[in-house]
């Protein structure tokens, strides 16, 4: 019996156990959520795909240099043949005619080792267009994680002082039923609790379309529930002294944007294909084979004819074939327009990087001025509260002293998450690929 009891006891405490961890909601860090937007974004995988299609272009290019063998077959029926035809063909007016050709180019000046450079490049383009993606997919999930945490730390302190506010409403209706202070204050500290809950509720809302976002930046299930990971206090401690300087970021850029590495590559892709275009005025140099049977019926064993040589093709610049001039031409322009580009990308990105830079600063500051703030109005709400409380103050000084309070509190947790979204900002504007925390 007691075993029996025993076991029982077990059983229900693994239920409880399971139905306990049910209800558990998953915290999620930044990391997890990289890893999952990165993971499973379908522009990357198109791009792994692409980076293979071009892999095999380069197989294709490996086989111009191998021979190329044609057949051909025909029939026909003649009404009156010459008598050198009617030799071959006998008595029979039908003419049966068969061949095999192989051809083989010996030099072509180098076009098709060009072609393959000029694949080898875009290869390297689309590796740089992959990490473009993959920074701005770091960039859009690190700024909307901070949106998160601001959203939720207004929900939070907008709470806080809810708590708060009918604490003093609290104490209010005891000073009230002793005749200390008049229903004015009761009036009044109520109505500032529905001011808070009127903005909680707005609060809330903004972190459901936050949570909505991510989801949608991650490939996250619309109906998956989890909280986010609340590592800033770390982070700003980590980060809160660190300095740039404009000029070291600058070489940062050009030594490791996505972008302008792109545009380099694009340079020696046209550069590369103005060659080509060049070659094509130089004569091809080629070999061939040619086996013949012809006769008035099938099957034929007799009149078999083969012959081998080498020659070489020109094609004449006269005319329509000197188009070759314009599009070197157009190559010339086509790399000088990417070189102004080159340069107007960067103007930008440097302006952009100047912005947050000064705005990195900017927050630095305000952070500090925010903290200096809250410990003052913090005294300040103590010191009314006590006066009130002994009936020497009037119930809007402490009422001014909260709301202070709770705007300074957000203002210096937005600062906060701002000056971390900066940093992921300068991360994606230098160009890295790598997770910025």
């Amino acid at each position: 019996m007691k075993n029996k009891t025993y076991w029982l006891l077990l059983l229900s405490l693994g239920s409880i156990i399971r139905l306990h961890a049910q209800d558990i909601t998953p915290r999620i860090s930044l990391s997890l959520l990289l890893d999952s937007a990165v993971q499973h974004n379908y522009l990357l995988r198109s791009n792994e795909k692409n980076k293979a299609i071009k892999q095999a272009e380069i197989e294709i290019l490996a086989n111009n240099y191998l021979p190329k063998i044609s057949t051909s077959a025909s029939i026909s029926y003649w009404n009156w043949i010459m008598p050198n035809k009617q030799k071959m063909l006998g008595n029979s007016k039908s003419d049966v005619y068969t061949d095999i050709t192989i051809s083989q180019t010996i030099y072509d000046w180098g076009e098709n080792k060009i072609k393959k450079l000029i694949v080898g490049d875009e290869i390297l383009l689309n590796d740089e267009i992959r990490r473009q993606i993959r920074n701005t997919i770091i960039w859009g999930v690190t700024d909307a994680y901070f949106e998160i945490l601001t959203a939720e730390s207004e929900v939070s302190v907008h709470k806080n002082s809810i708590d708060q506010l009918k604490s003093h409403l609290q104490y209010a209706e005891n000073l009230y039923q002793i005749g200390r202070v008049s229903g004015v204050d009761l009036l009044k500290i109520n109505l500032q609790i529905s001011v808070e809950e009127k903005a909680l509720q707005k609060a809330q809302n903004s972190v459901l379309g936050e949570y909505i976002n991510i989801k949608r930046l991650c490939n996250l299930s619309e109906n998956k529930k989890f909280e986010i990971e609340n590592f800033s206090n770390i982070l700003y401690k980590e980060f809160q002294n660190r300095y740039f300087s404009s000029d070291s970021l600058y070489d940062e850029i050009l030594k490791k944007h996505p972008i302008l590495h792109s545009s380099d590559i694009k340079v020696n892709i046209e550069s590369k294909q103005k060659e080509i275009y060049r070659l094509q005025n130089n004569p091809e140099l080629f070999s061939y084979g040619i086996a013949s049977w012809e006769h008035g019926y099938i099957p034929f064993g007799a009149n078999f004819n083969n012959n081998i040589g080498a020659g070489i093709r020109y094609t004449i610049p006269l005319l329509g074939c000197k188009g070759y001039k314009t599009k070197m031409l157009q190559s010339d322009l086509r790399i000088e327009q990417m070189g102004d580009e080159k340069n107007q990308t960067f103007l930008d990105i440097r302006k952009e990087i100047d912005m947050v830079v000064n705005e990195i600063n900017e927050k630095r500051s305000e952070i500090t001025n925010n903290e200096k703030i809250i410990q003052i109005t913090q005294e300040t709400l103590n010191n009314t509260l006590v006066k009130y409380q002994s009936g020497q103050g009037p119930i809007i000084d402490v009422l001014d002293a909260q709301s202070i309070l709770t705007e300074t509190t957000i203002a210096h947790r937005k600062s906060t998450y701002a000056y971390l979204q900066s940093l992921g900002k300068l991360n994606f504007l230098t160009g890295n690929d790598k997770y910025p925390f």
